[in-house]
């Protein structure tokens, strides 16, 4: 997926002189990834379709992030790239927690990214890092 998070993505490995593919469904959006990642290769297409991911040239990808904003879209796109195309790597984006338990090898993520797990452990830091104040009022 090319959205916001995609595209943060692929700019990161791009700037890291990676090779970069991103396949999105939107023409708009394909469109907009012209400007903001050059170099990159664009496919438009749904990539749970396999023959958009051959389109893709997945069958050389070293690493596949699934990386759209549906969990089940994600799963679909890491089981193919694995099982069908053997991928070595996966990655899926988990956009609703209570499926992290989805995001397994079973189903050919070898890695689940959630916003969950970027974030909780910050904030946890924060909270014990902050000055204590003693309670308000009486």
């Amino acid at each position: 997926g090319g959205g916001a998070f995609g595209a943060f993505v692929a700019e990161d490995l791009l700037k890291a002189g990676h090779q970069v593919t991103v396949v999105d469904a939107d023409r708009e959006v394909i469109d907009e990834l012209r400007e903001r990642l050059p170099g990159s290769e664009l496919v438009l297409g749904d990539a749970c379709e396999p023959p958009v991911l051959e389109r893709s040239g997945i069958l050389k990808a070293d690493i596949v992030v699934a990386a759209t904003s549906d969990d089940e879209d994600n799963l679909v796109i890491a089981l193919l790239a694995k099982k069908e195309f053997a991928v070595p790597r996966i990655v899926g984006r988990v956009n609703d927690p209570r499926n992290s338990w989805l995001y397994t090898d079973a189903w050919g993520i070898d890695h689940a990214l959630t916003a969950a797990d970027t974030f909780i452990p910050i904030v946890e830091q924060e909270v014990e890092s902050a000055p204590h104040h003693p309670p308000v009022g009486g």
